[in-house]
């Protein structure tokens, strides 16, 4: 017995973060007091704290 789909499967496959990259540039956020410093690429931004009141930043 064959099936009669189209072979798609399940999934978008479009990787990590809905296959949006966020780039080079842009700004690590302060979620707590909203200081913005550039992004360095290969430093993710969770990983450096805040200048201002030490919080991790988000992207």
């Amino acid at each position: 017995m064959q099936g009669g789909g189209q072979g798609q499967g399940r999934g978008g496959g479009r990787g990590r973060m809905g296959g949006q990259g966020l780039g080079t540039g842009g700004y690590c956020v302060c979620p707590s007091c909203g200081a913005r410093i550039p992004h360095q690429r290969g430093i993710p931004c969770y990983q450096r704290p805040c200048p201002k009141c030490g919080t991790k930043m988000t992207r």
